[in-house]
């Protein structure tokens, strides 16, 4: 029996770097995966028995637009008066088109996407979409009968609106966010077609050259002076180690490093207040591991404080190696799809991909992120996105706040030119 290249689909959730403290508006890796022409021809090999060649996933000149929604909900465990739970609905229209890179570019295919947002539930907190460019630069690899795509670079720019800081007055205020990432070890997806069981970890390696600005239409930043705008540049290794340094337009620096076995610093220079914080690896005294910090001030005036902070840790020990790791699992064919998805587009062959995210920063935040998508003829129809996100004082080690973020995306329609 044949089995079709078109059978089942990845759409990846990768979320674009944390740098900017947001949720990810939408999932934007892998996408050349959702390209698949879908059709195939035949060949006599000689012997009677026709032997289906299956098109390729990535291919000059492919075209989809795909319409859907996305409704996200933010709970905090304690609430306060700037910290809402609060929900975010917008419909989406996605177009993409497989372009012939140019010839200075990292690789031959240029996967482009234009996305433009509806707002249908206005949270009045946070940042809310209006557009979305990306550029995803792919290769494609092809193994026996499997073929795969594998982004080596992609580039993205953000429009939203913030929404938290209209409250405050002289807006509408609109954030613009563009990054360039590389990644030194590309983002290789599952091989096609998929096979039940299959399973890969995501390489966590990229550096991201990133700009942000928040204002409005005079070019005014926010009155609470805490969305300047700023360029900076964030290197993640294999090992979930890191480092970003981000300037903004006042001459103010902060940056952040984070090693693989925990140790850690972050600082601010440029300002009237210039500070390192130096986190170390946890010690064990009397069957308990705390963490030691240092603060050193150098102005207004020079001071120097060490911490011991409780350790918060999962497990209450060391820190966990790799410091992120990104599991994704085929889970298998599926006949239909859970209630939370009414509403998709459903259509055969449904394949259930889960992906698990555990992110370990230790300057003061832990993100533990499952999702749950469900994918036919190479897209995915519809996905579910549970994130929690710790926050801890890091010279206490005392939880500051648990954020748990619920998303849906799911597809109306999708359409091709090609």
């Amino acid at each position: 029996m044949k089995q079709s290249i078109c059978r089942a689909g990845q759409l990846s959730l990768n979320p674009l770097s944390g740098i900017f403290n947001r949720v990810s508006l939408i999932p934007l890796a892998s996408v050349a995966l959702l390209l698949s022409a879908c059709g195939g021809g035949g060949s006599d090999s000689g012997s009677g028995q026709t032997i289906v060649t299956p098109p390729p996933i990535l291919q000059v000149g492919m075209q989809r637009q795909y319409v859907g929604t996305t409704t996200q909900s933010v709970v905090y465990a304690n609430p306060t008066g700037t910290q809402q739970n609060y929900t975010l609905a917008y419909s989406t229209t996605r177009s993409l088109s497989v372009l012939q890179a140019a010839s200075n570019a990292p690789a031959p295919f240029d996967v482009h996407s234009d996305y433009t947002y509806t707002l249908t539930q206005d949270p009045g907190v946070g940042s809310v979409p209006i557009s979305e460019t990306v550029d995803a630069y792919e290769n494609l690899i092809v193994s026996g009968s499997g073929q795969a795509a594998s982004t080596v670079a992609e580039t993205t720019t953000t429009v939203e609106n913030d929404e938290t800081s209209n409250a405050l007055g002289g807006g509408p205020y609109t954030s613009i966010s563009t990054s360039n990432f590389t990644y030194p070890t590309p983002q290789i997806g599952f091989f096609f077609p998929l096979q039940t069981g299959a399973t890969l970890s995501v390489p966590q390696a990229y550096v991201n050259n990133f700009t942000f600005s928040d204002l409005n239409a005079s070019g005014m930043a926010p009155p609470n002076g805490q969305n300047l705008a700023y360029t900076g540049v964030e290197t993640q290794n294999i090992d979930g180690s890191f480092t970003t340094q981000r300037t903004r337009t006042n001459g103010v620096s902060l940056g952040t490093t984070v090693n693989s076995n925990g140790s850690a610093s972050f600082w601010s220079t440029g300002g009237n207040n210039v500070y390192t914080t130096t986190i170390g690896v946890p010690v064990s005294a009397n069957g308990a591991y705390t963490i030691p910090v240092n603060y050193a001030v150098t102005a207004p005036t020079a001071s120097n404080t060490n911490y011991t902070a409780t350790d918060w840790y999962p497990g209450n020990g060391l820190p966990t190696t790799p410091l992120r790791t990104v599991t994704e699992t085929v889970i298998g064919p599926t006949a239909s799809l859970p209630a939370a998805c009414n509403g998709a587009l459903v259509q055969s062959d449904m394949v259930e991909v889960d992906t698990t995210e555990n992110i370990l920063n230790p300057a003061g935040s832990a993100t533990v992120s499952t999702t749950r998508s469900f994918n036919s003829n190479n897209v995915a129809v519809c996905s579910l996105v549970q994130t929690t996100g710790y926050t801890y004082n890091v010279y206490t080690g005392a939880l500051s706040t648990t954020t748990t973020t619920q998303s849906t995306t799911m597809l109306a329609a999708i359409t091709s030119a090609n």
